[in-house]
């Protein structure tokens, strides 16, 4: 979950800056047409926290027996840039009405000032629709 590539997208976020006394959690969540997801990421502490290893906990839930399968992944925003990075996508494929909870770390060497999460409904490899939301 370490590579990352770019794709564009909105918002600003606003954090607590360098030398929080402790790790603050954000989250973001979004409903598309046939799922739902979320993502809860904690922020590392200290001064230089945009460069330090962030926890990442990511969720989603198939919500339609459409025969789609549905998929969620972490975005980021590098210090100092509106680019949007792009994470691995994790999959559901079990159906409607179960759900798919990752936790992993994500961290980078440009630093990460702001996350996000998509979520999306495919039909194999093409995606049928998604939403995004940010911390």
């Amino acid at each position: 979950m370490r590579i990352a590539t770019a794709v564009a997208a909105t918002t600003v976020l606003t954090v607590a800056f360098a030398g929080q006394a402790s790790a603050a959690t954000y989250t973001a969540s979004c409903s598309t047409t046939g799922a739902r997801g979320s993502m809860g990421a904690t922020y590392p502490t200290g001064d230089q926290w945009p460069y330090e290893e962030f926890k990442i906990a990511l969720s989603v839930t198939d919500t339609s027996a459409d025969g789609h399968h549905v998929r969620v992944r972490l975005l980021t925003k590098p210090v100092g840039s509106q680019q949007v990075l792009t994470w691995k996508w994790h999959s559901l494929t079990a159906g409607s009405g179960e759900t798919l909870t990752v936790s992993t770390t994500a961290g980078s060497s440009y630093g990460i000032y702001e996350t996000g999460v998509e979520v999306a409904r495919f039909e194999g490899d093409t995606k049928l629709n998604s939403c995004t939301d940010w911390t």
